[in-house]
């Protein structure tokens, strides 16, 4: 007879991991003081600045923003969200109910991609695929980067279902088409979401688990890599415009004046990474930090979260190792793949000089990003170690609860020492709703006061927008760090419509992404003869501009794999 413990439904394990997180990481969302996590001012302003182009415009591609240094591109920023999850659930719900909700349906997302890519990828039993579930729902990585306000990393909870549909096998042609189209839907939406800033890691983390599937199972990597070619294809397509004005934008702001931190052995490499899989944040962050060299931005414990706590690491030492059989070039392969995430994080002169030399890779600034590889791969390894006698279920369930524990005890005093005010931001979210604020930017400026009610404080940085200043010493990454990359020439706090040399106070911000088609330099103002435009800009109105050749065909081509994925998406409806 089957245990009790096997025939638990899959359902019901979810819904006590789920209450379980609800328990630990409710508690910073917000944490006392209504603060949250510093990054939250980039995406708070931005998701209610979102919100006024929504209600005024509708679904239509915010091409720019007024909000923020003097007017900057939206649409064209890689890190911009404007079509993803948090932005809808902002516009629905208020940024405080889409910054928890996101994580929420994040853990979702990894429990059930982990669960169901262990039961139809790799045929490992419920209990396994539970076990794989609940370690990547409560793997340190997503919440405390969402604690920190890292929104734009919420895509990582979509790499199990991407690998699943990837991997999955099906028998009808038109089956391995819709999942096929899912996954470039998938892709398309880390491109524009703002996770593509690295995808490059995730997609290697997807490669070794089609690496891990073929020796376990089996399984064909023929097939997995006809379904990925057809996937990107569908992935780019879809997202062919913003790539292209992201592309455009980011050519003329190179971020490969920051340098490249790195261990110095591979021991200390081996070490930190240990430290940062199987240890809490803030005592990873203690072992690896004094190991790094070549460093320019200290790197806070939030850059050290991967963690899964102690249970997986001693459920690895003490089972049988899981049978892996393959060829000598699918080892090759596996064993590359693991260790370039380790090997972009060693410092040594000529190779970071290497490094820096890539394109994409030379814009880093940190390059433990790419450990995020690890993430599935051990929680995949931790499934397949698992015992298949009945007893499994007891040592799964044991390894869940020691991890649940260990996430609820870890020392936090860094995320509870957050302090970005959210109290400005709900206010003037409320005003909109309510149509009371009718927001306008109407001069440009460093600091701003808000009062509403019996409310009033000071506003800083980019919150500045809902008093109707556009934030001149603003917060965009894009720009650099520290703005080393943003000209404020000509640029004075008074009247965006002051007229100067026959400019006005406000940068025309195509300029930034299609400055020979609008016969301008990056960074260029409005002229004066453009008030009009101006006028329409700063009260969140489309303009007139020109785009250029590539951008038109950029977007001709997803205009035509957004139909064609609708033909798909109707086609595997009615023809299952």
């Amino acid at each position: 007879m089957t245990p009790i413990t096997e025939r638990i439904p899959p359902w019901l394990a979810f819904a006590f991991l789920f209450l379980a997180f609800h328990f630990v990481f409710e508690p910073f969302f917000p944490i006392l003081g209504n603060r949250l996590g510093h990054d939250f001012s980039f995406f708070f302003p931005q998701w209610l600045d979102g919100s006024i182009w929504f209600q005024n415009n509708g679904l239509t591609p915010p091409w720019f923003s007024p909000s923020f240094c003097a007017g900057q591109p939206f649409f064209a920023d890689l890190q911009s969200g404007y079509y993803s999850l948090p932005q809808f659930l902002a516009i629905a719900f208020g940024p405080l109910h889409a910054a928890w909700g996101t994580l929420l349906l994040c853990a979702t997302a990894m429990f059930w991609g982990g669960y169901f890519l262990m039961r139809k990828v790799f045929t490992a039993n419920r209990v396994a695929a539970v076990l794989v579930g609940g370690l990547l729902m409560f793997n340190g990585f997503l919440p405390h980067r969402l604690m920190v306000g890292h929104v734009s990393y919420h895509g990582f909870a979509l790499l199990p279902l991407l690998t699943l549909l990837l991997l999955v096998p099906t028998t009808q042609r038109t089956a391995t088409m819709a999942v096929t189209t899912g996954a470039g839907i998938l892709l398309a939406y880390w491109v524009h979401s703002g996770f593509a800033v690295i995808m490059l890691p995730a997609l290697l983390s997807v490669a070794l688990i089609a690496w891990m599937a073929r020796m376990s199972t089996g399984l064909p990597l023929t097939r997995f890599a006809g379904r990925a070619m057809l996937a990107g294809l569908i992935g780019l397509g879809l997202s062919a415009s913003k790539l292209w004005a992201s592309f455009s934008f980011l050519s003329h702001f190179p971020r490969t004046f920051y340098a490249l931190p790195g261990f110095a052995t591979p021991w200390e490499g081996l070490t930190s990474l240990g430290a940062a899989l199987f240890l809490p944040s803030q005592w990873a962050h203690e072992v690896g930090v004094e190991r790094l060299v070549n460093v320019q931005w200290a790197l806070a414990p939030h850059e050290w979260a991967y963690g899964f706590g102690p249970g997986v690491l001693l459920l690895l030492f003490w089972v049988k190792r899981p049978r892996l059989t393959a060829s000598l070039w699918i080892w090759t392969g596996l064993i590359l793949g693991l260790l370039m995430p380790l090997a972009i994080s060693l410092w040594q002169a000529d190779w970071n000089a290497f490094l820096k030399s890539l394109p994409l890779l030379g814009s880093m600034s940190n390059p433990l990003r790419w450990w995020i590889t690890y993430i599935p791969a051990v929680a995949v390894v931790a499934g397949l170690a698992l015992p298949k006698q009945r007893s499994n279920a007891w040592l799964a369930g044991a390894v869940l609860v020691l991890t649940m524990i260990t996430s609820a005890w870890e020392p936090r005093a860094y995320y509870q020492s957050q302090n970005y005010d959210v109290r400005p931001i709900l206010v003037a979210d409320e005003a909109l709703r309510s149509g009371g604020w009718i927001p306008k930017i109407e001069r440009l400026g460093l600091t701003a006061h808000i009062q509403a009610g019996s409310f009033q404080a000071p506003l800083r940085s980019n919150d500045t927008f809902i008093a109707g200043v556009s934030q001149v010493f603003c917060y965009n990454p894009v720009f650099g760090y520290r703005l080393e990359k943003f000209v404020a020439q000509g640029l004075t706090v008074e009247s965006v419509l002051t007229e100067s040399d026959g400019f006005l106070n406000l940068k025309n911000p195509a300029c930034y992404v299609f400055p020979k088609e609008n016969g301008c330099l990056p960074g260029d103002r409005f002229r004066a003869d453009q008030r009009a435009s101006a006028v329409a800009f700063v009260n969140y109105r489309p303009f007139e501009f020109a785009i250029s050749r590539g951008q038109m065909i950029a977007n001709a081509i997803s205009g035509i794999f957004l139909i064609l994925v609708c033909v798909v998406g109707v086609g595997s409806f009615h023809y299952p």
